[in-house]
Protein backbone atom coordinates (compact mmCIF):
# COMPACT_ATOMS: atom_id res chain seq x y z
CA UNK A 1 0.00 0.00 0.00
CA UNK A 2 2.56 2.40 0.86
CA UNK A 3 4.80 1.48 -2.72
CA UNK A 4 1.35 2.36 -4.13
CA UNK A 5 1.04 5.88 -2.63
CA UNK A 6 4.96 6.66 -3.54
CA UNK A 7 3.99 5.94 -6.92
CA UNK A 8 0.89 8.13 -6.84
CA UNK A 9 2.73 10.95 -5.66
CA UNK A 10 5.72 10.53 -7.75
CA UNK A 11 3.86 10.51 -10.89
CA UNK A 12 1.64 13.51 -9.80
CA UNK A 13 4.65 15.62 -9.03
CA UNK A 14 6.20 14.83 -12.60
CA UNK A 15 2.77 15.03 -14.17
CA UNK A 16 3.12 19.00 -12.85
CA UNK A 17 6.66 18.89 -13.69
CA UNK A 18 6.08 18.18 -17.34
CA UNK A 19 3.15 20.68 -16.98
CA UNK A 20 4.81 23.70 -16.07
CA UNK A 21 7.47 23.25 -18.21
CA UNK A 22 5.38 22.88 -21.14
CA UNK A 23 3.61 26.01 -19.86
CA UNK A 24 6.93 27.81 -19.49
CA UNK A 25 8.14 26.69 -23.22
CA UNK A 26 4.37 27.58 -24.97
CA UNK A 27 4.42 31.26 -23.09
CA UNK A 28 8.13 32.15 -22.86
CA UNK A 29 9.96 30.95 -25.74
CA UNK A 30 7.18 29.16 -28.31
CA UNK A 31 5.27 32.93 -28.09
CA UNK A 32 8.10 35.21 -27.89
CA UNK A 33 9.26 37.76 -30.75
CA UNK A 34 12.38 38.31 -32.08
CA UNK A 35 13.35 41.03 -34.63
CA UNK A 36 15.53 40.00 -37.73
CA UNK A 37 16.41 42.47 -39.84
CA UNK A 38 17.60 42.78 -43.31
CA UNK A 39 19.06 44.92 -46.18
CA UNK A 40 17.82 45.32 -49.63
CA UNK A 41 18.69 46.45 -52.90
CA UNK A 42 15.77 49.21 -53.72
CA UNK A 43 15.09 52.18 -55.35
CA UNK A 44 14.73 55.48 -52.84
CA UNK A 45 13.18 58.54 -53.34
CA UNK A 46 14.11 61.64 -50.59
CA UNK A 47 11.27 63.75 -51.79
CA UNK A 48 8.02 63.78 -52.24
CA UNK A 49 7.43 64.78 -55.82
CA UNK A 50 10.16 62.01 -56.82
CA UNK A 51 8.00 59.13 -55.00
CA UNK A 52 4.59 60.33 -55.93
CA UNK A 53 6.17 60.30 -59.46
CA UNK A 54 7.58 56.86 -59.24
CA UNK A 55 4.35 55.05 -57.66
CA UNK A 56 1.89 53.37 -60.18
CA UNK A 57 -0.88 54.08 -56.99
CA UNK A 58 -0.87 56.61 -54.45
CA UNK A 59 -3.62 56.20 -51.79
CA UNK A 60 -5.06 56.84 -48.48
CA UNK A 61 -6.27 53.69 -46.06
CA UNK A 62 -6.58 51.73 -43.38
CA UNK A 63 -5.25 47.77 -42.84
CA UNK A 64 -8.83 45.68 -42.09
CA UNK A 65 -7.25 43.07 -39.72
CA UNK A 66 -4.63 42.90 -37.70
CA UNK A 67 -0.68 42.22 -38.17
CA UNK A 68 -0.96 38.46 -36.84
CA UNK A 69 -4.39 37.45 -39.12
CA UNK A 70 -2.59 38.62 -42.63
CA UNK A 71 -1.26 35.84 -44.67
CA UNK A 72 2.27 35.88 -44.99
CA UNK A 73 4.44 34.74 -48.29
CA UNK A 74 7.71 33.43 -47.87
CA UNK A 75 10.34 32.08 -50.40
CA UNK A 76 12.96 29.64 -49.22
CA UNK A 77 16.13 28.30 -51.56
CA UNK A 78 17.02 24.65 -51.38
CA UNK A 79 19.14 25.27 -48.23
CA UNK A 80 16.27 26.58 -46.34
CA UNK A 81 17.29 30.10 -46.17
CA UNK A 82 15.10 33.41 -46.80
CA UNK A 83 14.69 34.61 -50.20
CA UNK A 84 11.87 36.96 -49.31
CA UNK A 85 8.86 37.25 -46.96
CA UNK A 86 6.33 39.57 -47.71
CA UNK A 87 2.74 39.69 -45.82
CA UNK A 88 -0.46 40.43 -47.50
CA UNK A 89 -2.49 43.44 -46.21
CA UNK A 90 -6.10 44.52 -47.16
CA UNK A 91 -6.90 47.82 -47.17
CA UNK A 92 -10.38 50.01 -47.05
CA UNK A 93 -9.20 52.57 -49.68
CA UNK A 94 -10.79 55.96 -48.35
CA UNK A 95 -9.18 58.23 -51.43
CA UNK A 96 -7.07 57.87 -54.32
CA UNK A 97 -4.50 60.33 -55.12
CA UNK A 98 -3.11 58.83 -58.06
CA UNK A 99 -3.79 55.68 -60.70
CA UNK A 100 -6.98 54.11 -61.28
CA UNK A 101 -10.14 55.14 -59.15
CA UNK A 102 -12.21 52.45 -59.87
CA UNK A 103 -11.82 49.14 -58.05
CA UNK A 104 -10.43 50.16 -54.97
CA UNK A 105 -12.38 49.83 -52.23
CA UNK A 106 -10.60 46.82 -51.24
CA UNK A 107 -7.12 46.60 -52.29
CA UNK A 108 -4.58 43.74 -50.88
CA UNK A 109 -1.12 45.01 -51.12
CA UNK A 110 2.43 43.49 -49.58
CA UNK A 111 4.21 44.54 -47.24
CA UNK A 112 8.14 43.73 -46.99
CA UNK A 113 7.64 42.57 -43.20
CA UNK A 114 6.83 39.11 -41.97
CA UNK A 115 6.88 36.18 -39.33
CA UNK A 116 7.30 32.87 -39.13
CA UNK A 117 7.17 30.36 -36.42
CA UNK A 118 10.28 28.16 -35.61
CA UNK A 119 10.42 25.82 -32.19
CA UNK A 120 12.17 28.55 -30.70
CA UNK A 121 9.38 31.01 -30.82
CA UNK A 122 8.19 33.68 -33.53
CA UNK A 123 11.00 35.55 -36.05
CA UNK A 124 9.71 39.00 -37.23
CA UNK A 125 11.68 39.76 -40.87
CA UNK A 126 11.51 43.26 -41.55
CA UNK A 127 13.55 44.37 -44.89
CA UNK A 128 15.39 47.77 -43.84
CA UNK A 129 13.34 48.29 -40.46
CA UNK A 130 10.08 48.31 -42.06
CA UNK A 131 7.28 48.32 -39.32
CA UNK A 132 3.51 46.71 -40.17
CA UNK A 133 0.72 48.76 -40.80
CA UNK A 134 -1.71 48.71 -37.55
CA UNK A 135 -5.28 47.84 -38.45
CA UNK A 136 -8.10 50.90 -37.98
CA UNK A 137 -4.96 53.68 -38.53
CA UNK A 138 -5.05 55.69 -41.69
CA UNK A 139 -2.10 55.78 -43.73
CA UNK A 140 -1.29 58.00 -47.08
CA UNK A 141 0.55 54.67 -48.99
CA UNK A 142 2.60 54.76 -52.01
CA UNK A 143 2.93 51.73 -54.36
CA UNK A 144 4.49 50.31 -56.93
CA UNK A 145 3.00 47.56 -58.82
CA UNK A 146 5.10 44.20 -59.18
CA UNK A 147 5.70 41.64 -61.97
CA UNK A 148 3.29 39.50 -60.91
CA UNK A 149 0.77 42.66 -61.01
CA UNK A 150 0.72 42.70 -56.81
CA UNK A 151 0.48 46.48 -55.82
CA UNK A 152 3.72 46.60 -52.70
CA UNK A 153 5.19 49.38 -50.72
CA UNK A 154 7.58 51.60 -52.04
CA UNK A 155 10.58 53.18 -50.59
CA UNK A 156 10.45 51.10 -47.94
CA UNK A 157 9.53 52.64 -44.46
CA UNK A 158 9.28 56.14 -46.25
CA UNK A 159 6.63 54.41 -48.49
CA UNK A 160 4.23 54.83 -46.00
CA UNK A 161 2.69 57.91 -43.50
CA UNK A 162 0.13 57.72 -40.45
CA UNK A 163 -1.72 60.48 -41.53
CA UNK A 164 -3.77 60.28 -37.48
CA UNK A 165 -1.26 60.00 -35.42
CA UNK A 166 -2.21 56.24 -34.14
CA UNK A 167 1.12 54.43 -35.16
CA UNK A 168 4.05 54.77 -32.76
CA UNK A 169 6.28 53.06 -34.68
CA UNK A 170 5.73 54.62 -38.41
CA UNK A 171 8.10 56.95 -37.68
CA UNK A 172 10.52 54.98 -36.92
CA UNK A 173 13.24 53.64 -39.14
CA UNK A 174 14.06 56.12 -42.19
CA UNK A 175 15.79 59.36 -41.69
CA UNK A 176 14.62 61.10 -44.81
CA UNK A 177 11.49 60.06 -43.65
CA UNK A 178 10.28 62.93 -41.75
CA UNK A 179 11.47 65.62 -44.68
CA UNK A 180 9.49 63.66 -47.20
CA UNK A 181 6.43 64.06 -44.55
CA UNK A 182 7.16 67.42 -44.28
CA UNK A 183 6.83 68.15 -48.36
CA UNK A 184 3.43 65.78 -48.97
CA UNK A 185 1.43 67.67 -45.75
CA UNK A 186 2.80 70.75 -47.65
CA UNK A 187 2.21 69.85 -51.44
CA UNK A 188 -1.07 68.00 -51.06
CA UNK A 189 -2.61 69.57 -47.59
CA UNK A 190 -6.18 69.50 -49.55
CA UNK A 191 -5.95 65.82 -50.74
CA UNK A 192 -4.75 65.18 -46.82
CA UNK A 193 -8.07 66.46 -45.67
Amino acid sequence: MLLKKKIVVISLALAVILAVGACYYYFAIYNSVRDVYSSSTYKGFSTAKALFSDADLVVIGSPIKDFEDREVEMGTNSLGGIMYIVTSTEIKVEKVLKGPEEGFADLTILEPIGVRQTLTGKERYATEGYTEMKKGSKYLIFLGKNTSGQYSVINMQAGKFNLDGTDSDDSKGSPGKQSIFTEIKTNFSQELK
